[in-house]
């Protein structure tokens, strides 16, 4: 009986887990892998893997960069020049330089606001929308036959 519950409660567990794995909320493996590396932090993982001599990203400074590509095609970046055979672009990145340009807004002249005519919608359920309502429907009902009738006599040309 103890193992029917304990069974019961596994099955329980894994359903509950299922769909969040499925839609991202849980990562097990980084669950499981937090208890086994020793208790360093993600972030201490991450700057692990990262290549040394990094500088910082944000500067005041204009930046030099070199741009490449390498054997495979793809576009490198570097702020030490390449081999002599490569090609490189140098670029000069300037902090003060704005990368998107702003837009000019042209200014509208004031116009007076108009007045609107409000026009008054019967309500369907009461005496004069319905009455509205069954004029609408005989209207629709003779164009419909109108155009039937055209239909035919188009038809008996033939």
């Amino acid at each position: 009986m103890k193992f029917l519950i304990f069974k019961m409660l596994v099955i329980i567990g894994i359903l509950i887990a299922m769909p969040m794995i499925y839609m991202g909320k849980f990562d097990p493996l980084a669950f499981f892998d937090s208890g086994v590396s020793n208790g360093m932090a993600e972030f201490e993982a991450l700057k692990a893997k990262a290549p040394k001599g990094l500088s910082s990203v944000v500067s005041d400074k204009k930046v030099q960069v070199y741009k490449w590509r390498d054997e495979n095609g793809v576009m490198q970046f570097s702020n030490t020049p390449p081999p002599s055979d490569r090609g490189a672009e140098q670029v000069v990145l300037d902090p003060n330089s704005n990368l998107v340009k702003a837009i000019k807004i042209p200014e509208k002249e004031k116009q007076e606001p108009k007045a609107v005519a409000r026009i008054e919608k019967p309500n369907p359920y009461s005496i004069k929308g319905m009455k509205k309502v069954m004029d609408d429907a005989k209207g629709v009902e003779a164009l419909l036959k109108k155009r039937q009738e055209e239909q035919l006599k188009m038809l008996d040309g033939i």
